[in-house]
């Protein structure tokens, strides 16, 4: 009977996170706790831009018919950083992915000219000058 309880125990915390993202394209998760989209083809690992320009990047970004794209929160961003994992630090949901820091819309609290970033590499979190290019994964809002 232990052996059962286990076994639920081990395969509902295995597949909860599965349950949470589902690819609805070669290009797209849907985050079903957070109700956005995320961006996940091939430009999600190799655009590297500073700041400003991510926010364009992302007010620019059309996948299929999905448009209005923007810049993920900090909490949104490090939601899907998985602790189990290193280079990269990613849910595993995730294909398209750079072991670089990756920009959030989230200012950092003593100054406009910098704001958070995850690095997808290790997961750990920073705050960098606006004027710095990283790398950028958009996402939209499920409407």
């Amino acid at each position: 009977m232990y052996k059962q309880i286990a076994v639920f125990f081990i395969s509902f915390f295995i597949t909860t996170e599965v349950i949470a993202y589902e690819k609805i394209s070669g290009n797209v998760i849907v985050d079903k706790d957070l109700g956005i989209y995320w961006q996940d083809d091939s430009a999600a690992g190799e655009t590297s831009e500073d700041w400003e320009d991510s926010v364009d990047y992302c007010k620019k970004l059309k996948i299929g018919d999905l448009a209005g794209w923007r810049l993920p929160t900090f909490q949104e961003l490090f939601s899907i950083v998985d602790y189990t994992k290193y280079k990269p630090a990613i849910n595993s949901a995730f294909e398209s992915v750079s072991n670089d820091r990756y920009w959030t819309q989230t200012p950092f609290a003593t100054t406009d000219s910098r704001a958070w970033n995850i690095n997808f590499g290790t997961g750990e979190t920073y705050y960098s000058y606006k004027t710095t290019n990283q790398s950028v994964r958009c996402v939209k809002d499920i409407k």
